[in-house]
């Protein structure tokens, strides 16, 4: 064995010898977040190519102290009255049902933040774009009503949808009677997330299809449990129908919530005939026949929407706006006539029971149970047109569509029922489904299927971009923001120095080289190694931490609804693909100019981000540089 030179360096020295070398090299992936380019009338919608360059580069504001409603909590006391084991992530969950939760999740759940209209500070009501869209080109601008003309309260409307829930259970389905006096958590579950219906979980997905969250009823899974159901199987989950169910809407909320509280009596053997499946036919059956049967649940908000409906007062505002820029103007909903009228009668102001048909002059065309995603699908669905719609609402059947041109089909009225695609074609009069823009609030029936089968442009309303933004932007975020960066490129630069130690030492190996004319020996390069790995190993474990606080300050269980760690949900890859736009309330029209062109950022990948310090002297370019 050789001894070491007197010139032999330290691992230390190595280190700080390879790492003028060695930072930079790692090639940072700039993927193309979304929700990056806004229009709106002031300068922030200036971007320059280098604000886009890297996933670091989000549109950012000036960094205002804000004082936020949620900062008023006091933890000490919503602590007391919330049972730990809901928050503890390794105890057995424990819950009574039956009693009314007050989480630290209620202040920051997103759904809340569909109640706020006006945030000075905050989310400005910026409408976003994934996809350039040119408002001179549309012809026609279309509206869904549940949730994104007309935004329901979760704490009323989704509990009163948990409640009718439980008695078609217990009445239809044969559940135990004590499950009717459980309640409803609003703000446990976010939109996004899966089911699994053969094994009773909820996941939240990245955009790479990898578990990152996941619990069995209310309890969480840890990471190995996780790679064992999902990645250590023979089978390949891709996370789709049947096995899997997407809460894609907020309409899903009480049926999660509902199948995590089934799961855990089941586990408790109360349910030993009934399957993790079947137990989510049931919910989801029961659930939906809610919302279509008129038996209770909508007579109830019909009566008074107020306490289930909130207001937006510049709807019909933004409505006109539109209108007046020659553009026709629709209102494409599930919901059957009955209820359409109800409900837009009080957005327009009419007291309960009211009923007018003064909103109807903001539409140009009104199509009741629709019936979507079969109207963007099947051609063949017939068209009812709504006669005497403030008195008795008969419905007749449209015959020799194919005969009529527009005005012979809107000569008997603008009320429909029912129909398809084709049959709002030849009402708008327009010739290809790129001249309309849809505006709705459920991924797959508004978004997905008008855009993926017709070539609608689309705009998604998300109520949650009220909470997103407004916590991103708070000062305690972005300095949790600012460490979880700085730890991202130390990680990476330590592992570009364990790299270039192993490829070094590697080559030593090889070579037969026992010491380099520096001095350094193959037992510095072994001891360099071991101090950046354990380097490494403590930076992986603070990242992580400041990762999971991060999250929390979005919702303390599933974390930021856009994102997963540092990668993009699924939920966000969806609105990034599918929808063209995308804010949080379809007033939002009113701060732009219905001809304006909405332009989205640069896509990049990561090679794109390389800016070569020194030209290569044999490329094309190297004149140019010089």
């Amino acid at each position: 064995m050789q001894h070491r030179s007197h010139r032999s360096m330290t691992p230390i020295a190595i280190m700080a010898f390879l790492g003028v070398v060695s930072h930079g090299r790692t090639c940072f992936q700039s993927s193309k977040s979304i929700g990056i380019t806004s229009v709106r009338s002031r300068a922030r919608n200036n971007l320059s190519p280098s604000n886009m360059q890297s996933i670091w580069s989000g549109l950012r504001r000036k960094n205002q102290h804000r004082v936020h409603a949620e900062d008023h909590v006091d933890v000490a006391k919503v602590s007391e009255s919330t049972p730990s084991q809901v928050f503890d992530e390794t105890a057995p969950r424990v819950i009574d049902f039956r009693k009314k939760t007050t989480s630290m999740a209620g202040a920051y759940a997103g759904t809340i933040g569909m109640m706020a209209f006006t945030n000075i500070e905050g989310y400005q009501g910026e409408i976003f774009c994934n996809r350039n869209t040119n408002m001179q080109k549309i012809t026609a601008v279309g509206f869904d009503m549940d949730y994104t003309l007309a935004l329901y309260r979760p704490d009323t409307f989704e509990k009163l949808v948990f409640k009718e829930a439980l008695k078609r259970l217990v009445n239809k389905r044969g559940y135990p009677s004590k499950i009717l006096d459980y309640e409803y958590d609003p703000t446990y579950y976010v939109r996004g997330l899966h089911v699994d219906k053969n094994r009773g979980n909820i996941l939240k997905l990245d955009r790479h299809k990898y578990v990152k969250v996941a619990y069995h009823g209310f309890q969480k899974l840890t990471k190995e449990e996780r790679a064992a159901i999902y990645y250590n199987s023979p089978h390949n989950n891709e996370f789709t129908e049947p096995e899997f169910q997407c809460l894609d809407t907020l309409f899903s909320l009480p049926e999660a919530y509902l199948y995590s509280q089934m799961i855990t009596i089941k586990d408790k053997g109360d349910l030993p005939d009934k399957s993790y499946f079947e137990i989510w036919r049931d919910v989801r059956q029961s659930v939906d026949a809610c919302h279509w049967s008129h038996e209770h649940l909508k007579k109830e908000v019909a009566k008074n929407p107020s306490p289930y409906i909130v207001k937006d007062p510049h709807l019909f505002e933004s409505l006109r706006h539109l209108r007046r820029s020659g553009r026709k103007v629709f209102l494409l909903t599930n919901s059957m006539w009955e209820y359409t009228n109800v409900v837009m009668n009080y957005l327009w102001g009419n007291p309960p029971g009211t009923l007018t048909d003064e909103w109807q002059d903001v539409f140009d065309v009104i199509i009741a149970g629709s019936c979507k995603p079969g109207f963007f699908v099947n051609n063949r669905l017939q068209l009812y047109r709504v006669r005497n719609p403030q008195i008795d609402s008969t419905l007749a059947h449209v015959e020799g569509l194919h005969d009529m041109t527009t005005e012979q089909l809107l000569e008997g009225g603008k009320i429909f029922q029912g129909g398809n695609w084709e049959n709002l074609h030849k009402m708008l009069g327009v010739k290809s489904g790129s001249e309309i823009l849809y505006v709705g609030d459920h991924m797959y029936s508004d978004v997905i299927r008008s855009k993926r089968d017709l070539g609608w442009r689309t705009m998604m309303v998300i109520p949650e971009l009220l909470h997103e933004i407004d916590r991103m932007e708070s000062p305690l975020a972005q300095r949790e923001y600012k460490a979880i960066r700085d730890l991202y490129y130390e990680r990476a630069s330590q592992e570009d120095h364990i790299n270039e130690l192993s490829v070094k030492l590697a080559y030593m190996e090889d070579a037969g080289i026992e010491e380099e004319e520096e001095g350094a020996t193959q037992e510095d390069y072994r001891d360099a190694l071991s101090i950046v790995g354990d380097q490494l190993i403590d930076t992986k474990t603070q990242l992580r931490e400041k990762i999971k606080n991060y999250h929390e300050m979005f919702h303390p269980i599933w974390g930021q609804l856009f994102k997963t760690g540092l990668q993009n949900s699924i939920f966000a890859q969806h609105v990034e693909k599918y929808a063209c736009l995308y804010t949080s309330h379809a007033s939002n029209f009113r701060f732009v100019s219905p001809n304006c062109s909405f332009r989205c950022m640069a896509d990049l990948l990561p090679h794109d981000g390389l800016r070569r310090a020194v030209a290569n002297p044999l490329s094309r370019d190297s004149k140019i540089m010089e």
